[in-house]
Order: C-alpha cells, then sequence, then structure tokens
C-alpha cells in the first residue's frame, strides 16, 4: 500500500501532537544521501538517540533503543490522556502506516504486547488435538516454542523438532532441513523467519508454498526482520506473522505485533475474550479488544513506523548489512574464532554469531562491557554459547573497529582477570 506521507503527517500535526511535526523535519532533512557509507547521512540519524555517547550498544537483537521522537510520542500521549484530552491514535492511522511500512493488508494487523503473547495468541487459536503434530525447530525462541509445548501436551499432540545447521551454505539447504521433519501428521510448522541464534533468515516464501500445497499451517515467528529488512507481509507472512517492534522498529516496550492472512482473521480463535470476540465481520480487529490497556505504547509504536518511513526501508537495511558484513569480516580475521551462521548473503541479517576457542562468551560479554561499555547477547539457550552481535542505524563504523579490536586483542592475549 502506498501512503501519502506528507498527508498523513500533516493530519496527525492537526491534532496538535509535536512527534509527527519532528518526523517530518527529519524527512527533509534526510531527503538527499544516505548510502551505506554516507556517515553524514547516518551521523545525523544517530544524533536522534539519547544513547550515552560512551556506550556501544550491539544488542538491539533484544530490545531496540528508541529515537528521542519516539519517546516524546509516549510522554506525549501520557500526558494528554492525564489531562482527559482525546488519546489522539487512531487504530486506522496505526494500521494504514504500518501496512506501509511492512506491506500487508491494514486489516491484517493485531497488536498484543510483544512476540511471545502473539504466539500465544496463535497456539491456543488453531484447533490440533490427539495424533495431530506440530513441527518446529531447535533454533527457536522460547517465546515461539513453549506456547506450542503447552499447546500440544495440553491438548494430546506432538510436537516434533528438527536441527537446523548452525553454519548453513544455502536457503536450500534450510528448507530441507526444515522439510524433513514433516509427516503425516504434521498439521502446523512454527519456525523462525530470523533465528534469534544465529541471525540466519529462512526462506518463508518457499516454505508456504509448500505448506499450502499440504494443507498445512505455517506460523512465523517474525520477532526481527521488520525494522531490519526490507519487508513484504504480503509475500512472507506465512499464514500468521508475530513479531517484537520494540525490537528493529525501536518502537517502545511492550508493543507486539501479529499479522493474520485473510482466512485466518475469521478462523482462529480468541485467546482473550472480550466484546466482538465472536463478531467475525471484524476481521483481525476483534483479536484487539482486550480491555484498557495503555495506548501510549501504540502512539510510540505509530511514531516509530513513521520515523523509520522518513529515513525508508531500503536505506536502513542497506546501512544494517554494510555495518554487519564490517563486523563479520573482521571477526573471520581474528585467529580461534568461529562465526556460525549463513553463508548466502540472502540468509543474513544484521546479527553475527561467533565462539572464541578458550574463552567463554560469558566472560568476553563482561570483558568488553567493563572495557568499553559495550552492551551484547549470549545465547546460552540450548546450550549454544554464542556470543551475538547486532548492528543498526545508530552504530558506526569506529564503533565496529573498536569492538573488532577488543575481541582480537582477547583471542591473541587472553582476558585480565
Amino acid at each position: 500500500m502506498t501512503v501519502d506521507r506528507r498527508r498523513f503527517l500533516t493530519v496527525l500535526g492537526g491534532a496538535s501532537l509535536a512527534w509527527p511535526r519532528a518526523v517530518a523535519a527529519l524527512a527533509r532533512d534526510l531527503q538527499s544521501g544516505g548510502a551505506a557509507d554516507d556517515e553524514v547521512f547516518w551521523s545525523m540519524v544517530r544524533g536522534q538517540f539519547l544513547i550515552p555517547h560512551d556506550r556501544i550498544y550491539l544488542n538491539n537483537g533484544t530490545l531496540g533503543p528508541s529515537p528521542r521522537v519516539v519517546v516524546d510520542a509516549v510522554t506525549e500521549h501520557t500526558r494528554r490522556v492525564a489531562e482527559t484530552h482525546p488519546p489522539g491514535v487512531s487504530w486506522d492511522d496505526l494500521k494504514t502506516s504500518l501496512a506501509g511500512l511492512l506491506g500487508g493488508s491494514p486489516d491484517g494487523f493485531v497488536f498484543p504486547r510483544n512476540t511471545t503473547e502473539a504466539m500465544n495468541f496463535i497456539a491456543n487459536g488453531v484447533e490440533i488435538g490427539p495424533g495431530d503434530a506440530v513441527l518446529s525447530t531447535d533454533h527457536e525462541h522460547v517465546g515461539g516454542l513453549e506456547p506450542w509445548k503447552l499447546v500440544t501436551a495440553r491438548r494430546g499432540a506432538r510436537l516434533d523438532i528438527v536441527s537446523l545447521p548452525h553454519t548453513v551454505q544455502s536457503s536450500d539447504e534450510l528448507l530441507e532441513s526444515v522439510w524433513r521433519g514433516v509427516t503425516a501428521d504434521t498439521r502446523v510448522i512454527c519456525v523462525s523467519h530470523m533465528t534469534f541464534t544465529t541471525g540466519t533468515v529462512l526462506p518463508i516464501s518457499a516454505l508456504a508454498a509448500r505448506c499450502e500445497e499440504r494443507g498445512i499451517v505455517l506460523a512465523v515467528d517474525g520477532a526481527h526482520p521488520p525494522g531490519m529488512i526490507d519487508l513484504d507481509l504480503d509475500r512472507v507472512s506465512g499464514d500468521m506473522y508475530a513479531s517484537s517492534p520494540h525490537k528493529w522498529l525501536l518502537a517502545p516496550q511492550g508493543t507486539g505485533m501479529l499479522y493474520l492472512s485473510v482466512p485466518w482473521r475469521e478462523r482462529l480463535w480468541p485467546t482473550l475474550a472480550s466484546g466482538g470476540w465472536d463478531d467475525l465481520t471484524l476481521g483481525a480487529h476483534r483479536f484487539n479488544h482486550l480491555g484498557t490497556l495503555d495506548e501510549s505504547r501504540l502512539a510510540g509504536l505509530l511514531a516509530a513506523v513513521e520515523w523509520m518511513a522518513a529515513i525508508r526501508m531500503p536505506r536502513v537495511e542497506a546501512r544494517v548489512r554494510y555495518l554487519r558484513d564490517m563486523l563479520e569480516t573482521g571477526l573471520r580475521s581474528i585467529p580461534n574464532l568461529d562465526v556460525v551462521g549463513a553463508r548466502e548473503e540472502n540468509a543474513k541479517g544484521a546479527m553475527v554469531s561467533f565462539s572464541l576457542d578458550g574463552v567463554e562468551s560469558s566472560a568476553l560479554q563482561r570483558h568488553l562491557s567493563r572495557v568499553a561499555n559495550v552492551r551484547t547477547r549470549v545465547i546460552g539457550e540450548y546450550n549454544y554459547g554464542w556470543m551475538r552481535l547486532s548492528t543498526h542505524v545508530y552504530n558506526s563504523p569506529d564503533q565496529v573497529t573498536h569492538v573488532l579490536d577488543l575481541i582480537d586483542d582477547a583471542a591473541r592475549n587472553g582476558i585480565p582477570s
């Protein structure tokens, strides 16, 4: 869907809100430039954040720090509610803006608090029973996997787990790794669009085509791609697509997203029932009937989407890939260091995971935090023990180089006690 951003922001600004004017000003300032290595452009973007100058934040895969305009939107909405003014956020504005950035139809969006809640909506809403099987992988986040453990145990179904290769040569290898676990009992496949463990991108479109042929429901844990890569939900959403805009879309904590394909807007059973849960004319919006909620986070989500749209997702993706490539290339040159994940560029995102021989990742994490205020993530799940680094638009090549020098020194000289 094409959105007239200038008209959209003008309408919002007419409600006497400050943040749309800030986004419009940003869009004017960033009309030109924006190549992946345009440091003047990206310095202006970096200036939009509240991150302390002495901190190197490489853990956006866990939580994205919101730019100032998003913080202001949340604060402004909270104040307006306290002053008993109309809150100034409409569902239609939010859905239309999100569809303009991520594709899909505005009618398909639901707004839980995070990917975990969205995946619970899916698992509880799909009808499975004794003899049925749900297929997943050994690279799923607990928020995507545990809902299916609960539901299969409660309903007498089976949960099958396939292993994904740690070092992936091709998207076809990933596809076949998942598909080999399909049996005559498989009713649902739940996989990550991008694994949180290694940042590997699965071929969701190809998997969706196979699932459609077999009548298998495809539920996608899409916690990471929105805000990282230029995404089209019409092409990669499967039957349901769950995400956490508080990661790469840089929205406030507690902002989740669930996108439902057309049949499932009426077919999925609600997990939480309030007024209109059984009104199928509401489509996916009946899942937004959750009682009183903190709409300030939705104001922040709308601001985050418009902020990202002002920069434009193709430029964002090119920048984060540029930084990730710099990081990965540097890591691969360090002795006794093993990078895990995909080899093909189209199966990579903006996260890199690795291990360093003789050095526990948790010890390296403490060292980087202590000597340079670097924020990282250790993948302790499944006993993998890797360190994961994430790059986003607020990072700079100088930061990447500095972290690489620190890791190289640790590899060659060890970590001081």
